[in-house]
């Protein structure tokens, strides 16, 4: 059985790798720019089940899973150093991504595992 179907696919997300902070002559930080790896891909976000977060509900209250259809080899590959930017509003909501779970086998659905920054 599939994990998703096509029309599951109703969250907006952006793929983003930050950019390295530098050093001016002065000793002040300059931020660095950030790439912007998918501008859009449509995703499923994964709800959890009761019993796994009443086991560990600290552990879980920040993170979250995307389901997205499987990048080919010819597109740019989704990495944990990357964020990922769920497109809701009235404000973004940004993730910073721990792992993806590429399916090799039937090469149909990606799994992309999240936890929040900046958790208000």
């Amino acid at each position: 059985m599939a994990i998703a179907k096509t029309g599951d696919l109703n969250e907006r997300i952006r793929i983003v790798s930050k950019g390295k902070d530098s050093v001016d002559d002065y000793g002040d930080s300059i931020p660095g720019e950030d790439k912007v790896i998918y501008e859009k891909l449509y995703a499923m976000e994964r709800t959890k089940k009761a019993d796994e977060i009443a086991q560990n509900l600290e552990a879980l209250r920040n993170q979250v899973q995307f389901i997205i259809r499987h990048r080919q080899r010819t597109e740019p590959l989704i990495t944990s150093d990357m964020h990922l930017i769920h497109l809701v509003n009235p404000e973004n909501i940004e993730y910073q991504i721990k792992a993806v779970d590429y399916d090799t086998q039937y090469g149909e659905w990606d799994v992309i595992l999240c936890e929040r920054i900046g958790q208000k």
